[in-house]
């Protein structure tokens, strides 16, 4: 790999490594860079669905115990900091060069060419090792056996829900997926597992922590210790994410402070709410697989029915490549019918890892209305409608891949650090007693 000078010059370039699964090269650049986390707890989170969630929520909680942290996320919205949050807040630029720039050296000098998500992995990992902080929770890329995340020494791990997703990478098998996914369970730690109706799916996770270690990277062969959570059908995604969160919290003898932490977390493109000074009404989900999307559809319908006019809806629809693009778009066909009065526009998401769907092949599905609209980019659908007047457009709803909320921000110009903090500075932070 060529030695670029510029740390984001050479960041930019491992993207053509593409994605690749597997601990070796993280493994060994971790212990080239030779970071001290004895103080930090290390929180491992992964799942199909409601994982990016669980870990903002945690932060938000020790941040409001004024317990440092820094969370680990992908993929990124609009700017690359956004994937390591200290505090709650992106990571500065020029710390987060430094982190890429130590990488860079160690990897040119070791000659391990690392992909984009392990450098940024490694990042996050400085960052809290420099910083000394005491919680760092880390979000699974894909997987989790076999994902750079699974390098750090993890002393708790959660599983979300889990769903057939990333066939392509993953297999077909949904036992085998959460197989992959229940890796990230660490030799005599605990992990905290949703419970699924999935034929075997407690047996399956058990007999992973059973057999958890891995030589590559594990002290140790004691199995993990299990922890199942039970929760009740109809849960929203967000207080399914509250359950899992308090478990987490109460295995790791700290306050919990989640009732507050859910009022003021900004988890952007994740049932964001958004006032224009225009006047218009948004609301961004990044609902981005089926799964996910029939779990958020009664939330999304009591939110618009309560607090938005119904009078007129327009959704705007884009989407990754998806295993069952006819049961993604079944779910927006529901929305439609529920809402009514739907005016409905269809794009594609730029700057994913995949191309998006292109919107005359979305446009072939039957669609329950007959206002339909077509752009082969996100600023041409928000240019006409924001030329609209408010009322006019009633409420505007995005919905689908994170990278189409990523589209939206930066079009709005709300890409900045106070945009993308998880709690904003003029948020109404309640004081509370710090924690131990």
């Amino acid at each position: 790999m060529p030695d670029y000078a510029d740390p984001r010059d050479w960041l930019e370039i491992t993207k053509e490594t593409g994605m690749a699964l597997g601990l070796q090269n993280t493994s060994q650049l971790l212990k080239l860079l030779d970071l001290d986390l004895s103080n930090t707890t290390i929180i491992h989170v992964a799942g199909s669905n409601g994982k990016g969630t669980l870990c903002a929520l945690l932060a938000t909680n020790f941040t409001l115990l004024d317990q440092s942290n820094v969370l680990f996320s992908s993929p990124h919205l609009c700017r690359v900091e956004e994937r390591i949050r200290v505090g709650g807040v992106p990571v500065r630029a020029d710390v987060f060069d430094e982190a890429v720039k130590k990488i860079q050296l160690v990897s040119l000098a070791s000659n391990i060419a690392p992909t984009f998500f392990e450098v940024t992995f490694l990042a996050a990992m400085i960052i809290a090792s420099e910083q000394n902080v005491r919680f760092l929770i880390l979000e699974t890329g894909l997987g989790g056996r076999l994902d750079a995340t699974r390098c750090a020494p993890a002393d708790l791990a959660l599983l979300t829900s889990i769903s057939l997703e990333h066939t392509d990478i993953l297999g077909g098998d949904i036992n085998q997926i959460i197989k992959e996914k229940a890796a990230i369970a660490r030799p005599g730690k605990p992990i905290i597992a949703r419970v699924m109706n999935t034929i075997d799916y407690q047996k399956i996770v058990e007999e992973v922590a059973q057999n958890c270690y891995q030589s590559l990277i594990d002290v140790g062969k004691q199995p993990a210790q299990c922890h199942f959570i039970e929760i009740p059908d109809g849960t929203t995604a967000r207080k399914e994410a509250h359950i899992l969160a308090e478990q987490a919290l109460a295995i790791l003898s700290q306050k919990s402070l989640l009732e507050d932490a859910e009022e003021l977390l900004n988890w952007p493109g994740r049932l964001q709410r958004l006032s224009l000074p225009s006047g218009h009404k948004m609301i961004l989900e990044a609902a981005h697989n089926p799964t996910g999307l029939d779990k958020i559809i009664p939330e999304l319908i009591n939110l618009i029915s309560t607090e938005y006019s119904m009078q007129k809806t327009c959704l705007i629809f884009a989407t990754s490549p998806q295993q069952n693009m006819t049961a993604m778009m079944d779910g927006i066909a529901t929305i439609c019918d529920k809402i009514g009065n739907i005016e409905l526009i269809l794009t594609k998401p730029h700057g994913g890892r995949y191309p998006g769907v292109e919107p005359k092949i979305l446009l072939q599905y039957p669609w329950p209305t007959t206002e339909i609209h077509h752009y082969q980019h996100v600023r041409d659908a928000l240019e006409m409608l924001l030329q609209k007047a408010p009322e006019k457009c009633g409420t505007i709803l995005a919905i689908g891949s994170l990278y189409l909320q990523g589209n939206i921000l930066t079009y709005l110009g709300l890409d900045g650090d106070n945009d993308l903090s998880l709690i904003p500075k003029d948020s109404k932070v309640v004081e509370h007693s710090k924690g131990d």
